[in-house]
Parts: C-alpha cells; sequence; structure tokens
C-alpha cells in the first residue's frame, strides 16, 4: 500500500467479521499442522528518518533479531521520482543475506495519494514509449545480477490511491491500458538483458472503489507475462482508523484468494504487505496473532510466503497519531512474531514452483 499520504485506503466492513477473525479458539498459538507449503518468510523496511528506497541494513538487522528468524525475500522500492536507475546497491545487500530481492518498481511522481493522472509517468506515455530506453537500461543492469529478480509495476493498481488506477485513466479503459503498459514494460525490461526478471501482480485485498471497471481480474496482464500474484491487506494503518473500518486478515484474504485462484490457477502468491498499527482499536499483536495463526495454518494454500509492512510514518503535526507497525519497536508484537516463526509453517527458503510464466495456445503474446 502506499504510505504517508495513503492513509485513505482503510478497508471497509463489519466490527463482526474482524472479531470472528480474531476469536478463533487457537489465536495465540502455532498450528500444528501445515496443509499446504511451508511459507517463505519476507518483510519491507522503512523508517521516517530515511527515504523508503534505502532498505537500511540496521532496520532489517533489527528486524531480524526482533522475530528471530532469518529472511526468505527482502520487498524494496524503486521509485522514479527519485532514481530510474535498477536499486543495483539494495539488491546486491540483500543477496548478499542470502534473500530474494522483490521490487516494487514505482513509475509515479511522488509518493502523495494520487489526485490526479500522474503528471510524469501517465499510462499513456509509457505505452507511447517515453520511457523505453529507461527501461531497458533497467533490464540491462537487472540482468547483471546472478539469479532471479522479482519486480512489480502497478502495486495495488485495484486501489484508487494510486495513479495507475484506471480512476485516474479514463475509468473502463483505464484496465486496459494498465494492460498495455504493464506488458510493454515487462517486454522492454527483456530485450534490455532482465530475462531473470520475474513479474509479479500485485492487487488490494478489496477492489476500491469497488465498481465493475476496477475489478482486480480486469488488470491482469496475462500468465505469459506474470510469474507470481501478490496482495496487500491491512488492519488499522493509523491509531485513528475507526473499529468498525477494522478488518482481520482472514474477512481480508477468504475473500480475495479464491479470486486470485480462479484468475491464475497455476501461479504461486505472497502476501507482499500486511501489517497493523500500534494504539488503535485493535492492538497488533492481536491482529498479528490471529493472522500469523491462520497464515502458518495453512489456510490458503495458494501462498507461498508472507512479507510485514515493518515501518512508521506521520500522519499529521499530532505524533500521537503517528503510524507505527516496525515490530522492533514493539516487544509484544515481537514475542508473537517469534512464536509463530519457529514452527515447521515458515521457512527461509523461497520457493514459487512454478517460477516464469505459463503459456499455451491461448497465451496473449507480448507486445
Amino acid at each position: 500500500m502506499g504510505r504517508a499520504n495513503e492513509i485513505g485506503a482503510v478497508w471497509r466492513g463489519s466490527v463482526l467479521a474482524l472479531l470472528l477473525g480474531l476469536a478463533s479458539p487457537a489465536v495465540g498459538q502455532p498450528g500444528q499442522a501445515v496443509k499446504g507449503p511451508a511459507l517463505a518468510h519476507g518483510v519491507f523496511v522503512a523508517s521516517p528518518e530515511q527515504p523508503e528506497d534505502v532498505v537500511p541494513e540496521a532496520q532489517l538487522n533489527a528486524y531480524v533479531a526482533a522475530v528471530g528468524r532469518e529472511l526468505a525475500y527482502v520487498y524494496l522500492t524503486n521509485n522514479w521520482f527519485r532514481d530510474r536507475a535498477f536499486p543495483a546497491e539494495q539488491v546486491a545487500r540483500v543477496r548478499a543475506r542470502g534473500a530474494t530481492p522483490f521490487i516494487r518498481l514505482m513509475l509515479r511522481s511522488s509518493d502523495e495519494e494520487a489526485v490526479r493522472p500522474d503528471p510524469l509517468f501517465p499510462l499513456q506515455v509509457i505505452i507511447a514509449g517515453q520511457f523505453d530506453d529507461d527501461l531497458r537500461a533497467w533490464g540491462a543492469a537487472a540482468g547483471r545480477v546472478d539469479g532471479p529478480v522479482y519486480a512489480e509495476y502497478g502495486t495495488e493498481v485495484n486501489g484508487s490511491w494510486f495513479a495507475w488506477n484506471a480512476r485516474w485513466n479514463g475509468e473502463t479503459a483505464g484496465a486496459a491500458q494498465f494492460v498495455q503498459a504493464y506488458r510493454r514494460m515487462a517486454k522492454l525490461v527483456r530485450e534490455g538483458g532482465g530475462s531473470n526478471v520475474r513479474w509479479v501482480f500485485h492487487v488490494a485485498a478489496q477492489d476500491d472503489p469497488p465498481v465493475r471497471w476496477n475489478t482486480l481480474e480486469s488488470y491482469y496482464p496475462g500468465g505469459d507475462v506474470i510469474s507470481v500474484l501478490g496482495v496487500s491487506a491491512y488492519g488499522a494503518q493509523s491509531p485513528l482508523d475507526a473499529p468498525e473500518d477494522l478488518l482481520s486478515l482472514r474477512a481480508q484474504l477468504d475473500d480475495v484468494m479464491p479470486r486470485l485462484s480462479a484468475l491464475a490457477p497455476s501461479k504461486p502468491a505472497l502476501l507482499l504487505e500486511f501489517g497493523s498499527a500500534r494504539g488503535a482499536a485493535v492492538a497488533p499483536e492481536a491482529w498479528a496473532g490471529a493472522a500469523l495463526k491462520d497464515l502458518t495454518d495453512g489456510r490458503w494454500p495458494s501462498l507461498r510466503g508472507f512479507s510485514w509492512w515493518d515501518s512508521a510514518w506521520a500522519i499529521d503535526d499530532d505524533p500521537r497519531h503517528d503510524t507505527e507497525m516496525r515490530v522492533e519497536t514493539q516487544p509484544a508484537l515481537a514475542a508473537i512474531f517469534r512464536r509463530f516463526l519457529v514452527g515447521a509453517g515458515v521457512t527461509e527458503r523461497l520457493n514459487l514452483t512454478p517460477s516464469s510464466p505459463q503459456t499455451s495456445s491461448s497465451a496473449q503474446e507480448a507486445p
């Protein structure tokens, strides 16, 4: 999810759904049986003191120390309003840890919540080829990495807080433009030498707005391009969130995972973003405890991993309203993570078989 001023995407739902998700008799205890594959342990790290693109090594170390488990993958941001170059330094550090990099390729002009089409990187301009050279250069640098690199464009595309959402691109026409732009980007990265880049289709757990032109299914770039599905699902995103606006992870994934499985049955999925803020109506350790219980019990068999949004940011000028999701700053939350991450349901190895796009006689060809 977009951070800082992108708080408007709080999930809508009932308190009843939240309470059902948190009131399981076994909440707080690791599961005894794993129904699906062990889940790869990942994280996104950022702090208010520096841009989210930095991927601070000290914070990675602090998170790992707090939860007591090393990482299978690290989720990171490449904001093009700061630098259009492939994030080679950050990727090298991630790989040096023995982890796999997952890159949010963010063609946007700022990290503010979208209120209009992006002035620098609108879909039509991408389609017209204005950034072809940049994308080929990005692919050339990615190709020099010894191993797979996972990348996504259009993070949480079915959420209107980002400018690649159809709301800012003609509504009905917007989803088709997104597909065209995504496929063009994948083609150019490959042409530049990035044959090791595996593409991720990342959606929000709920369509926002929930209208026909904004269904997650309408944005899918095609199984010949996409290797992995990704989803975001949050509890409280601010201490100011009203209880009636919160949903458990179970309520959200029970809704979206069948849709993703129907859309792309052969694709593995990752919970790329999840988290809940300190100081809200539901304590983050309670929300995370219920979430991790369901995850490690294998409730959603197509999921292959999860990554907590280990970050903090200001909401306004009152520090009491700041959002704090960093596990390493919250001993009770860290204790929940340690309890669940030690079991057989979690692994430090990433298994995304099949790890490359599946083609068939009916598959759409990349442009």
